[in-house]
């Protein structure tokens, strides 16, 4: 049988912990709670928690600092802040920390509801992601290792696009003779668009490659659009430049190709 979803509830009034306690297990949630960051985190320690829900305003440590220390040590782990006192600041920190929701109270039953029940099916989404992008990492370093014992030591394994070189032999790249610290995932996804500079890939051809599976159109976007921000950062081309990876709004992405004086 499997156990029921739980989640925690984090706020310094007892009232509004009590309320939203008996509200969520009435939804059928295991519901736990605590009346601190500190007393979270130790609950945490101890028990698997699904999503969490904290107050932004508590004393000593506030819901935004408890939401990045939860995503350092819990990624997997859904967050939504709550606050009677919204500012942009809070906004734009639960944002840039990860946050799955920011509501403002007071909130109704059913907005609450609705907001675990997508935090919790996103935080789905993203494991099983993640399980297949390493299974088929897994699968594609068997098949390299099963390959490299029949192959010699060519110039194919080479993959040359103005300063950025890639080897195929051992999945390694390298821009301006600076390494790259690459998954094996951004590192077939770069090699796809070096092979073939200046054409643009369908995000859903993209996930098909480089990850290894195959799924809908807006959660290909999603995927491939989450790799290639990781891609443009480690490579740090600036936009518009030669190499710099280009979304093509509506099809997909495509790398820049070089200069001819680079080739």
């Amino acid at each position: 049988m499997t156990p029921p979803t739980r989640l925690l509830i984090v706020d310094d009034e007892a009232t509004i912990r009590h309320f939203l306690k008996r509200l969520l297990e009435r939804d059928g949630y295991d519901v736990l709670s605590a009346s601190s960051a500190t007393e979270a985190l130790t609950l945490l320690e101890s028990h698997k928690v699904h999503l969490l829900l904290t107050d932004i305003r508590m004393d000593r440590m506030n819901g935004v600092a408890l939401l990045e220390q939860v995503q350092q040590l819990y990624p997997e782990m859904a967050v939504i802040l709550l606050t009677g006192y919204a500012t942009v600041e809070t906004a734009i920190a639960a944002l840039r920390h990860g946050a799955a929701n920011y509501l403002l109270k007071p909130i109704k039953n059913d907005e609450l509801l609705e907001a675990v029940a997508r935090g919790l099916r996103e935080q789905q989404r993203e494991q099983r992601r993640d399980q297949l992008e390493q299974l088929a990492s897994r699968f594609s370093q068997v098949i390299l290792n099963d390959n490299r014992s029949a192959e010699d030591e060519s110039t194919d394994k080479i993959v040359v696009c103005g300063s950025l070189m890639l080897n195929k032999g051992n999945y390694t790249a390298y821009i301006a003779m600076q390494r790259l610290n690459l998954t094996p995932t951004e590192f077939r996804l770069l090699l796809k668009f070096a092979q073939f500079p200046d054409e643009t890939f369908d995000y859903i051809e993209l996930v098909r490659d480089a990850c290894g599976y195959a799924c809908q159109r807006q959660e290909a976007q999603e995927i491939i659009g989450t790799h290639i921000r990781n891609l443009r950062q480690k490579m740090g081309v600036e936009t518009g430049l030669p190499l710099y990876i280009e979304a093509v709004r509506g099809l997909g992405y495509r790398l820049l190709p070089p200069r001819v004086t680079e080739a």
